[in-house]
């Protein structure tokens, strides 16, 4: 026998005496005996009732519980990095909880307006996003005296740790062991779609989602009060979490209730009683819920939906779906979310396809069953072949983004895993369940390590807030001030004397003096987030305008007794009307009629169930577990084998060491060598941005076409300012011009302002450059710079000073040219492909030259072409020098050459050409029948005729 622990609990007995009671721990938790010493009745705790004793014997066995809180350990690891992440919304959810603190200080504790957002100008963000995780974060900082960073963080790993225990429990009610159980909990914890998260409401919506199911559950197969209170409870807390996800969770558990009230044939009545407590749940959910929904034709919601956030761009192909997560940290600030069930949990997750087949009838599982058809669904409505079916269906597509549904995939994809642990016969379950887990969170690794440098929020004020909105361009914490009244337009500039409060951390006064007569009186007598007043004597009727932004739910009163409002055009700022003399006028936000009525009816529903549950409920107590001869029913397990035993030392070993964390360091890139990059070009820029390579796709094109460069950029400081990116094509034989034929420009460069990069990150910077189609052929030098401020001013390379940097190829624009006989090599190094020469030249008119040329090797130096024009008699008539930056010229590739001559008289002529370096005049040399000379001369006359 192998013992792993040993545990001594001392209960009251009936008889008032002290047993105890030895319990002795086996494999997988497996009790193995429960033994006495001394006098024991039946065993009592607390007056007799046993069941908490039952209740946490049974708890301490489930050993998997223990193993899924040492597997998270490597994900809490890389959250607990120093900072939030500066990508994606973790800051503006910082914001948002720190307007929420500032509301709870000031005594408002559900606030539907935020004050202090857009500037000051006031945001009905609380309308319209789930108050769950500020309401988390805010009682967090003030039960313990949290910084906003630290409760975030322990919110975000309670949430973490509360999804894997809620997919564990899910699992075990649906007969899996512990082993295939623990499995299914640490691949929800480590699903790459909730790894990414940033949107951290609807990260805590989707960990709620297996309780959901848990809650379901109980309802269907126990019943009673309290297994439906449970499901009311974590709908309610669903709904007030993130609304998306809280109705994309509904229809989970709504298909759930369908399949196994039809398949399993439960009782009717507790089939609608389940249906009641999920509705009584929404009931509850519904002052957030409702105004979320009958408030949207009062704001511009519809920006949040339209152009670049339109369904039709969110899209996922099958093979993104299934893609691989990157498991090296390589330093790309801007990298495009990777939005994936994960290649490793799907194939995980394939061998549980068993319990679904058709011919092993004994093996099917409802549950797995479900599992595959909500899965294939999902993944369905995630890929563009449901594009019609979200146009026919108005309510998918106020979910904005169709890869959403990745949140309740990741679930159904880790309950698919655990019934694939569970196909294994039980000697081997254990050894596959920690390699299984070992191989999902090694899969992960480029999400849970993310490699860049962080931003630290523990001292933010109102001050950062508006600063961050500003410098991000995020109007009220939002992407396009999607929630600004209908009637506003812009973005409202805040008043002076506010702005000054803000900067001061006072309250701001709301009243703009303004727009009162140089002969008002103002007594201030109260200043409050949501409710101000004033005593204000004017010596007529006066209009009044105050700092906030109309919005049904605002209220002005005058004496006590409503004043007239209004809302001024475009700007939104509310105004209204005082009589002459001195009245005491305030101006609050009580909000709307209905609000308070979902309000008063969400309150009746928590307050009543489970008053109307205790008059209720039946007095009697469930039946004790069979007792045998006054001890527990010894149950006796086979040995552990020592493989299971090996496994879990292997696995904490691997936990304990930070294996994970190594092996991420491991393949670390180095912050300036992007993978693939041509590294020849690194510059500098005013020391503040450095070029650090390019990618293009081809150097050789014909005029007409696209090609596709990519530059990669990294700040090597914080920047104040947003740098625009310029690339021009400039052509390459007239070294000394810069006039451009081409041009690229991108006012964020990678899509990201500047102000965002991080200092630790790189950052890819996308350009197509289009050849017009009546380009002259030729080389064109690629000139890359910066430039910013409403001038345009260019930023200047550190070395140097010069104002942009050369690539160190050239682009080169095609032109077919006949070839000649045979190519002629000039030293080696160049070599002529072929010329094209006009026929039937007259006099007094001039004409032009082509010539094609090729770079056999990559040249270190810059030849100057020349070409002279001989006649008859082999006097030198004229000549044209052109210096070539053949340095640059990419091997290999023709480049087209134009010469161009000036009118010349009747006459027959010759052409002799060669390369010559300035100012050592060294030639290079054409090898021909007589030895090699400095110059070759062309196998044609040119006829000039009269």
């Amino acid at each position: 026998m192998i013992r792993i622990g040993l545990t001594r609990l001392a209960f009251v007995t009936g008889g008032g005496e002290v047993a105890g009671v030895t319990l002795e721990f086996l494999r997988c938790g497996s009790l193995k005996t429960a033994r006495t010493q001394g006098k024991i009745e039946p065993l009592m705790m607390f007056r007799g009732d046993h069941r908490i004793a039952y209740r946490a014997m049974k708890t301490l066995r489930e050993l998997g519980m223990l193993w899924i809180l040492v597997g998270l350990t490597a994900w809490w690891e890389g959250l607990n990095q120093p900072g939030l992440p500066r990508e994606g919304d973790a800051l503006l959810h910082a914001y948002r909880a720190l307007e929420m603190i500032r509301m709870w200080r000031a005594g408002v504790l559900y606030p539907r307006w935020a004050p202090d957002l857009a500037g000051g100008t006031g945001y009905p963000l609380f309308l319209f996003h789930a108050p769950l995780f500020p309401w988390s974060v805010a009682a967090l900082s003030f039960g313990f005296g949290l910084s906003i960073e630290q409760a975030m963080k322990l919110t975000l790993m309670i949430a973490t740790l509360a999804g894997s225990l809620g997919v564990y429990g899910l699992a075990r009610r649906w007969r899996l062991s512990p082993a295939a159980a623990m499995t299914a909990g640490l691949a929800f914890g480590y699903m790459p779609f909730q790894l990414q998260q940033t949107n951290y409401p609807q990260y805590l919506a989707i960990t709620l989602l297996p309780w959901l199911l848990i809650g379901v559950d109980g309802a269907l197969r126990g019943g009673g009060f309290a297994r439906r209170g449970f499901l009311a409870l974590i709908t309610a807390l669903l709904g007030l979490s993130h609304h998306l996800t809280a109705w994309m969770g509904y229809l989970l558990a709504f298909s759930y209730i369908l399949l196994l009230g039809i398949a399993a044939d439960f009782d009717p009545k507790r089939l609608r009683q389940t249906l009641t407590a999920l509705a009584l749940g929404v009931g509850m959910a519904l002052p957030y819920l409702g105004p979320s929904i009958i408030e949207i034709p009062w704001v511009h919601l519809e920006r949040a939906r339209t152009g670049v956030y339109e369904v039709v761009h969110h899209f996922r192909s099958l093979p993104q779906l299934l893609q691989l997560p990157p498991i090296r940290d390589d330093r790309w600030g801007n990298h495009p979310l990777i939005l994936t069930i994960g290649l490793h949990q799907a194939l995980l997750a394939l061998p549980s396809l068993v319990y679904g087949l058709p011919w092993r009838r004994r093996t099917i599982r409802l549950e797995a069953v479900w599992g595959w058809m909500i899965g294939l669904i999902l993944i369905f409505l995630m890929t563009p072949a449901s594009y019609p079916l979200w146009t026919i269906l108005p309510g998918l597509s106020y979910l904005q983004f169709p890869w959403r549904w990745l949140g309740p995939m990741g679930m159904i994809t880790a309950l698919l895993i655990g019934f694939s642990i569970e196909t294994l016969n039980p000697p081997i379950r254990w050894p596959a369940a920690f390699t299984t887990s070992l191989l999902l969170i090694l899969g992960t690794l480029g999400f849970i390590y993310d490699g860049g440098s962080r931003v630290p929020l523990a001292r933010a004020t109102l001050a950062d807030l508006h600063r961050y909105e500003r410098e991000q361009q995020y109007p009220g914490l939002t992407a396009t001030g999607e929630l600004f009244p209908r009637w506003v337009e812009g973005w409202p500039e805040l008043f002076t004397d506010m702005l000054r409060a803000y900067e001061r951390g006072e309250e701001p006064d709301r009243l703009d003096r303004t727009s009162l007569p140089v002969e008002a009186t103002v007594r201030t007598l109260r200043l409050g987030p949501l409710d101000q007043s004033w005593e204000i004597n004017v010596p007529y009727r006066t209009p009044i305008r105050f700092g906030v932004l109309g919005y049904p739910g605002w209220m002005v009163a005058v004496d006590g007794q409503p004043a007239p409002m209004w809302v001024e055009a475009r700007a939104g700022w509310l105004w209204s009307e005082i009589p002459a003399g001195t009245h005491r006028v305030r101006l609050w936000f009580p909000g709307r009629w209905i609000w308070r009525f979902f309000d008063h009816l969400a309150l009746g529903l928590w307050l009543g169930w489970p008053i109307w549950g205790i008059l209720r409920r039946r007095r009697t107590r469930p039946a004790a577990p069979a007792l045998s001869g006054g001890k527990m029913s010894e149950h006796r397990s086979p040995a552990p084998p020592w493989g299971a035993l090996g496994a879990a030392l292997l696995f904490l070993l691997a936990i304990g060491l930070r294996l994970p964390y190594r092996l991420w360091a491991i393949t670390r890139v180095p912050l300036d060598r992007p993978s693939g990059v041509d590294l020849s070009v690194q510059v500098d820029f005013e020391n503040r941005i450095r070029l650090v390579g390019y990618q293009i796709d081809r150097w050789a094109i014909s005029p007409g076409e696209t090609v596709q460069l990519t530059l990669w950029w990294r700040p090597l400081v914080d920047l104040d300012e947003d740098a625009h990116v310029y690339v021009h094509g400039i052509p390459a034989d007239q070294p000394f011009s810069s006039a451009q034929s081409f041009q690229s420009d991108h006012v964020h460069p990678g899509d990201v302002p500047t102000r965002r990069w991080d200092p630790e990150k790189h950052y890819r910077d996308d350009h197509v450059l289009q050849i017009p189609p009546d380009l002259q052929p030729g080389p064109y030098r690629i000139r890359v710079g910066l430039y910013s401020g409403p001038a345009g001013q260019r930023w200047r390379v550190t070395n140097g000073g010069a104002d942009g940097v050369d690539l160190p190829r050239v682009l080169i624009v095609r032109r077919a040219i006949p070839g000649l006989p045979s190519a002629v090599s000039f030293g080696g190094r160049l070599q002529l492909d072929g010329a094209e020469w006009p026929t039937g030249i007259r006099a007094g008119e001039p004409f032009e030259l082509w010539l094609s040329w090729r770079a056999l090797r990559p040249l270190d130096r810059n030849y100057t072409l020349f070409v002279h024009l001989v006649d008859e008699g082999g006097r030198l008539v004229a000549q044209q020098d052109r210096f070539q930056l053949t340095a640059m010229w990419p091997p290999g590739e023709c480049v087209p050459l134009r010469v161009e001559w000036p009118p010349l008289p009747p006459g027959r002529y010759r052409l002799r050409l060669g390369w010559y370096l300035w100012p050592s005049m060294e030639h290079l040399l054409v090898s021909g029948p007589s030895g090699e000379s400095p110059g070759w001369e062309l196998p044609f006359e040119l006829q000039v005729h009269p």
